[in-house]
């Protein structure tokens, strides 16, 4: 008999969150004890209340999970650690491994093997995704390679092909055929926050129409010209191989030439290869820098011939989009494109639950969610958490308990919100500074995906939260 396992959850996903705790406190033994939004917040909470396990996400605001893992072992070692993210790409599970983590879960994975992977980790043993072992079995062979070997494959690009579609998804061919007809345009940009099936989206389509791709999954570390542009050389390599480079000499200057210089030997190689060819950026919203933007902005001022460009984002990337949709070359997809229909979220729960859902059941769900895919998941796992009858045919929209999901403060915070009040005056009524009014009105915005003060009080209702 176990003694009782005390576990922090740390994700940028409130709804996520949510989810993970219900099916974690179902087991007998296992507590979620606190969450946090962030690496940051992770840190402090790990500090203070030494959990056994953490369940710590990877791309993550202000710092990201393998930072905060490193920076967590370092102050208690003792501390289980287990990596549960969407990436399976070489870079992330190496650099996660190698900053101490007992355990990688990928998300697609099945609920029961959360829990199995918890008991693992309980238990003072380590837990691989099965997806996950022959990375790690590459990586041991790799130890004996030079260190030069070591850092070229370093700055390889996270992903180098599409990614396999998830088990049980929902073709949407509606979508699906809005990225086919608008393929002959230079750039289709594919803009939603997470959890709106973006990649997987894009990822049918090309499946489906058999299209030549080169896929970049992009890393925060190539928020930089140089670094981007290595990525890109190492990304284009095989593909490249029969024809003349142009890049590498270039980026391994010691001043890299203007963006001008760069852009045109990017489009030189471009050219160069024959047929079609659709090179798809996902996470692009991780790069912020200003000359990368530049650098792009240019290769899009060229007819490149049979090359298209996909970019998947969170937000609007700095470039050109008003003049490439003036000249009819810009296709776009957004969050209201992307949200589940109520036919779609009637296949979706008919799947998931493996039952007949009515129509007038499939929209209750459909506006609770707002069409959210992640929304639904979640949903979905908290319904079958929970005790139902059997002869219940239809099932009931379920409803958020605003301690699972916030702090007492942030609640005191959100009722003062919704009369309207504003930071000074919150601080005054809760005896609080401004700025830690601003602190818990960040961990809002980031707790119910919202995007302004209102946008928080509208999800909290929709939740039931503020019942």
């Amino acid at each position: 008999m176990h003694e009782q396992t005390s576990i922090l959850l740390v994700d940028d996903h409130a709804m996520l969150r949510k989810g993970l705790r219900a099916l974690i406190e179902q087991e007998q033994g296992l507590s979620v004890i606190d969450e946090a939004g962030d690496g940051l917040e992770a840190i402090e909470k790990a500090r203070e209340l030494q959990p056994d396990v953490v369940i710590m996400d990877i791309n993550m605001p202000r710092l990201n999970g393998i930072e905060a893992t490193r920076r967590i072992l370092c102050e208690a070692p003792e501390t289980r650690i287990l990596a549960l993210s969407i990436h399976s790409s070489k870079r992330y599970v190496e650099e996660m491994l190698d900053a101490g983590v007992a355990g990688y879960l990928l998300k697609e994975s099945a609920p029961e093997e959360l829990i199995s992977a918890i008991c693992a980790l309980r238990d003072n043993k380590s837990y691989l995704s099965p997806e996950i072992t022959e990375i790690v079995i590459e990586k041991a062979r790799e130890t004996t390679s030079s260190a030069a070997n070591v850092a070229d494959k370093r700055r390889e690009p996270g992903k180098r092909h599409r990614p396999e579609l998830p088990e049980g998804m929902i073709h949407r061919p509606e979508l699906v055929e809005r990225l086919e007809n608008g393929h002959h345009k230079l750039l289709t940009l594919v803009v939603a926050p997470a959890g709106y099936g973006k990649s997987t989206l894009v990822c049918d389509w090309l499946t489906r129409y058999a299209r030549q791709s080169l896929w970049w999954e992009i890393d925060p570390k190539d928020n930089d010209l140089r670094r981007f542009l290595k990525s890109w050389v190492a990304l284009t390599t095989a593909l490249f191989a029969d024809q003349p480079s142009y890049l590498p000499a270039l980026v391994e200057a010691a001043n890299l030439p203007p963006t001008s210089i760069l852009s045109g030997a990017m489009v030189a190689e471009l050219e160069e290869y024959p047929g079609d060819l659709t090179i798809v950026f996902e996470n692009k919203n991780l790069v912020k820098d200003k000359s990368v933007f530049d650098l792009l902005s240019q290769v899009l001022k060229n007819p490149l011939a049979s090359k298209r460009f996909v970019i998947i984002s969170r937000q609007d990337p700095f470039l050109p989009i008003s003049t490439l949709r003036a000249n009819n070359q810009f296709n776009e997809l957004r969050t209201e494109d992307l949200k589940f229909t109520v036919r779609e979220v009637q296949a979706y729960l008919e799947k998931a639950l493996s039952r007949e859902v009515d129509a007038e059941t499939a929209a209750l769900w459909q506006e609770r969610t707002e069409g959210w895919v992640t929304g639904l998941q979640l949903a979905v796992h908290s319904l079958t958490g929970q005790e139902t009858d059997e002869s219940e045919k239809q099932p009931s929209i379920v409803s958020v308990n605003w301690r699972d999901l916030l702090t007492n403060r942030e609640y005191d915070v959100l009722l003062l919100l919704q009369q309207r009040l504003r930071d000074k005056e919150i601080a005054d009524r809760l005896c609080i500074s401004t700025g830690t009014v601003r602190t818990h009105l960040k961990n809002l915005y980031s707790k119910l995906d919202a995007t302004n003060r209102r946008d928080v009080v509208v999800k909290a209702e929709k939740l039931q939260i503020l019942d």
